[in-house]
Formats: structure tokens, sequence, C-alpha cells
């Protein structure tokens, strides 16, 4: 992928919010792998750290647990101090 349309899946992404529209974004770019998938859905929320614990887990399971971290959107917290100027 380039860097526009990165920024533009991104961008897209950042607007959904429930799974079916981050499915859709997904169909539309014809984003099928889901360590991309995962990628973009970390970008899309600033890149939050995420712990898992020290069993490796599947990737459909990270999947998964990544789309249920964006859909809770208490990732946009970090976006509304960065606006604000609050140190995070």
């Amino acid at each position: 992928m380039n860097e526009e349309r990165d920024n533009i899946v991104i961008g897209a992404l950042k607007g959904c919010s429930s799974r079916e529209s981050i499915e859709d974004i997904f169909t539309l770019f014809k984003i099928d792998d889901k360590t991309v998938r995962i990628d973009k859905l970390n970008d899309s929320m600033g890149n939050p750290q995420t712990f898992f614990s020290s069993n490796k887990i599947s990737v459909d399971d990270e999947y998964e647990l990544t789309i249920q971290m964006f859909l809770t959107g208490s990732w946009k917290l970090s976006e509304y101090y960065e606006r604000l100027g609050i140190g995070v």
C-alpha cells in the first residue's frame, strides 16, 4: 500500500462506529490479511499499547480484540487530550 492510500483507509476507519462499517472499509479497499487489518486499526487508534498474556494468541483472536478495542472508543480520549494540549 502507498502512504496516500494508507491515510485514506485510516481516515475512513476513524469514522467507523460498527463492526459492519469496519469490515466494509476493509472489503472496499481489498484488505484481506488480518495482520494488515490489525495494523490499520491500530494506526487509526494512534497505535495504542496493547498487552497480551505471555501466551501467544492467534491472529484471529488478536483481530477480534483489536476490533473490540476500536469499538469501545476509549482510544479517542488520547486524541481529545492532544487537541486540548493536555500531556498524555
